[in-house]
């Protein structure tokens, strides 16, 4: 999601908090997602012969298959189940009819929807042998970043200790982290919802976190110095200057704990 003109917090006025039934539905949802990146990611490091777009068509059907819905195809009139990024292109990638080359850093960002309720999340990987280890520190500092967003996250606490959680991250690692996209709410039959979830942040911003807070969370790292993006003439696909990386879960906030709904790893 891409932070509007107003600033950053500018849409954190009203948000809904969710229930069980939201929950129940959600984590069906959020199984699905996390089904269809173990198939993307596997496919990648197997060294698939598939090319993006028919990696797309595969998850796809694992989403039908699972009575959910590709929740980003048509969605303001994107073409495809799945956003497929490589190398300089961060996030919002068209897939394309190309086979993958050894090295390419891939990004998939997809989203599942089960009787309206949305889970979203995204992984980043390297198909053959990465041309460089930093692209290899570059995937893990940005899922890192990831998991700290979500561990700095607790109810009574300002949403910005995830940014604040996430940028401290990727400092430390050395990548640039781009703060002009970012994380957001989920709500009935609208993927991107308030509030807007920083990838930069201080601790003492945003809402307060409260139970029933249903957001995805999603750093994107870049190589270098910048984080400056673009976006081509397709409409939909933001560029960097350098290689990028992207990792995202959909989390719902309980009392006493985070639950992550596309873990890949249940």
């Amino acid at each position: 999601m891409r932070i509007d003109s107003k600033g950053s917090f500018s849409t954190n006025g009203f948000f809904k908090l969710k229930d069980q039934n939201w929950l129940e539905k959600q984590r069906v949802a959020g199984k699905c997602v996390a089904s269809c990146l173990n198939y993307l990611q596997k496919a990648v490091l197997d060294g698939t012969s598939l090319t993006a777009s028919q990696l797309s068509q595969e998850a796809e059907k694992i989403m039908l298959d699972s009575g959910c819905t590709a929740t980003f195809k048509g969605y303001k009139g994107f073409p495809a189940a799945v956003c497929i990024s490589v190398n300089k292109e961060l996030v919002h990638g068209i897939p394309k009819d190309i086979q993958f080359k050894s090295g390419d850093v891939i990004s998939f960002d997809l989203g599942a929807t089960y009787q309206g309720a949305i889970a979203d999340a995204a992984l980043t990987c390297i198909y053959g042998e990465p041309i460089t280890p930093e692209h290899i520190k570059l995937v893990k500092a940005t899922e890192d970043a990831l998991m700290k967003g979500i561990r700095a996250i607790a109810v009574g606490k300002k949403l910005g200790v995830i940014g604040f959680a996430i940028h401290k991250s990727a400092k430390g690692d050395g990548f640039a982290s781009v703060n002009n996209y970012g994380g957001h709410g989920l709500d009935w039959d609208t993927p991107h919802a308030p509030p807007f979830v920083e990838n930069k942040s201080t601790p003492d911003e945003g809402i307060r976190i409260q139970s029933g807070l249903a957001i995805a969370i999603e750093p994107m790292l870049v190589v270098g110095n910048t984080a400056e993006t673009k976006t081509l003439s397709d409409g939909w696909t933001v560029v960097v200057k350098d290689i990028g990386a992207h990792f995202e879960h959909s989390v719902f906030v309980h009392e006493d704990r985070v639950e992550i709904l596309t873990d890949r790893n249940l």
